[in-house]
């Protein structure tokens, strides 16, 4: 039992040294680089609803007009979030 609660006590000890001494992950980059991080998730989470909604198309979960509508609106987001890509500063 003491060998339990001494695990226990090691295992908050060390679990609360690493989350108060953890630096974020975005803490040094720049906000060009941040902004450009956040659009390169949106187009892989845009790519990811096309590739989902063009299976549920062809699961018959979605009519012809519901899939096309959807289709092009997500395809026109993907295009500004690949041309907002293109005009922002490279990474370093």
């Amino acid at each position: 039992m003491i060998l339990v609660v001494l695990a226990c006590v090691i295992l908050t000890a060390a679990l609360g040294w690493w989350v108060f001494t953890a630096r974020p992950e975005g803490a040094s980059l720049s906000p060009a680089a941040i902004r450009r991080q956040a659009l390169v998730e949106r187009k892989a989470a845009v790519y990811e609803n096309l590739k989902d909604l063009h299976f549920e198309h062809l699961a018959g979960k979605l009519s012809d007009s519901d899939y096309q509508r959807t289709r092009q609106m997500l395809e026109a987001e993907a295009a500004s979030v690949v041309l907002a890509l293109d005009q922002s500063p490279e990474h370093p």
